[in-house]
């Protein structure tokens, strides 16, 4: 039975979570979509997220018995090449980085990625960890903005991410100097598909715009033909 001791010790820590990655989420427009990126301490595949690799999944809480958003599908690490690992289906050719097909991630600040894969239909969350933290960065539709605007670290907020092929990373600041810590490793996890693994691209408003236009066109010929 849930006691109400564990239920006080639970509504604790959801709220010092709350608390603690709320106060430091980010909201980037790119686009059509907006990427939220949170600032947590600590290491995502060595305690946070999972004891280790293979058991890192993206959580609400750092608990083992929560919703599970999503699971690990690949870590480069920078410092000891021996650390990099992917999961069943993952190799290290599914990304690119910084535009470059040498899966570079010299630029140990900021850069790009890009997924070439076909195990996964996208990344749903990536992460870059630097000195003693971590960023956790999802995109979402920017119809959803406000949703996350002030609750980015819910699971209503963690439940919008989309799965995409490319996105940014930061390295966390240390606040002692305001300098960006150097890249230790990034993170890439996702929701492995067994059928159908298209990604599904959100389209330009312009798009839309042609694509309705073409359909009115379709319609009147039709309306013609039948006369």
């Amino acid at each position: 039975m849930f006691s109400k001791f564990s239920f006080s010790k639970a509504l604790i820590l959801g709220f010092s979570l709350f608390v603690s990655y709320t106060a430091t989420a980010k909201l980037t427009t790119v686009g059509d979509l907006i990427q939220v990126s949170i600032t947590i301490k600590g290491n995502d595949c060595a305690g946070y997220f999972g004891a280790n690799f293979n058991a890192c999944e993206i959580t609400h809480v750092k608990s083992g018995d929560t919703e599970v958003f999503a699971s690990i599908m690949g870590k480069f690490d920078t410092e000891n090449s021996s650390d990099t690992e992917f999961s069943a289906g993952s190799s290290a050719s599914d990304w690119t980085f910084n535009g470059s097909s040498a899966n570079s991630t010299d630029n140990r600040k900021n850069g790009t990625w890009k997924y070439v894969g076909n195990s996964y239909p996208g990344v749903s969350y990536w992460t870059a960890k630097g000195g003693p933290k971590f960023t956790l960065n999802w995109m979402i539709n920017k119809s959803d903005k406000a949703l996350c605007k002030n609750l980015a670290r819910t699971k209503n907020c963690l439940s919008l991410a989309l799965a995409v092929t490319e996105g940014s990373w930061l390295t966390p600041k240390n606040k002692n100097n305001g300098k960006r810590y150097d890249l230790s490793h990034i993170s890439f996890y996702g929701n492995k598909c067994d059928n159908n693994c298209a990604t599904t691209q959100v389209p330009e408003p312009t798009s839309i715009a042609l694509f309705g236009l073409a359909l009115l066109g379709l319609s009147a010929r039709r309306r013609t033909n039948l006369k």
